[in-house]
């Protein structure tokens, strides 16, 4: 299996945005992501995205990907840069947050999990008075 320490796949390294915050994928697209999943600290998502297909803006948390099949997808981000990923079963790729617009333009579904990270609330102060 093939490790990647770059943000391969489905999502481009950059600052998170505020624009798009709210908009979370899983019910935007019902079709695409399927929570295998989740508690406090993490939600895992099995995502499809179909040749041709085409997602809105939205966001993502930090995440690590593991991709199950080969793809290549252009992704806008808020700025209106683009950016192109290809990538092929085993490999995983780390993004921080993000929010982006992915359009499917290979010749294959994209499909992989996405372990999607949530910020860890505040310990509590066991044995403290």
């Amino acid at each position: 299996m093939r490790k990647t320490s770059l943000a391969l796949g489905l999502f481009a390294l950059v600052g998170m945005p505020t624009a798009g915050l709210s908009q979370d994928p899983v019910p935007l697209y019902p079709n695409n992501y399927k929570v295998l999943f989740e508690n406090d600290r993490v939600r895992v998502l099995d995502f499809v995205l179909r040749k041709g297909d085409h997602e809105k803006p939205h966001f993502h948390p930090a995440n690590v990907a593991v991709f199950l099949a080969d793809f290549k997808i252009r992704f806008t981000l808020p700025d209106g840069t683009t950016r192109m990923r290809v990538g092929h079963p085993g490999e995983v790729g780390w993004s921080d947050a993000i929010v982006h617009e992915p359009v499917n333009i290979g010749d294959t579904d994209a499909h992989g999990i996405l372990v999607e990270l949530k910020e860890p609330k505040a310990a509590s102060a066991k044995g403290s008075k």
